[in-house]
């Protein structure tokens, strides 16, 4: 039996509302959070999968893509979950729902 690592992840997300301790802004492409894996206190950097014409606002829920930034690939699971971070504040929390490469 092979165990594979894996680097970008389809995900559910559910952004928290800005009076709930999530962003106050909107934002779009290039926003770029630090995700936390339950149970892991290693904080790894993200790209999230944005398309150029959408905004995401505090208290969206989406699926995104993401690829988890400067590993060649960590040991994930689908139905993992997750924080997002921006700075030391919870602004998200996730779930892996499918393992891409």
């Amino acid at each position: 039996m092979s165990i594979n690592t894996y680097s970008e992840v389809l995900v559910q997300i559910t952004f928290l509302e800005s009076k709930k301790g999530g962003r106050s802004v909107p934002f779009g492409q290039g926003f770029s959070p630090k995700l936390i894996l339950d149970g892991n206190p290693t904080e790894f950097f993200t790209e999230l999968n944005i398309d150029e014409s959408e905004t995401l606002f505090p208290g969206d829920q989406t699926k995104l893509e993401i690829k988890i930034k400067g590993y060649p690939g960590i040991y994930l699971h689908a139905g993992a979950s997750f924080d997002l971070l921006e700075g030391s504040q919870i602004i998200g929390s996730g779930t892996i729902m499918k393992l891409i490469k």
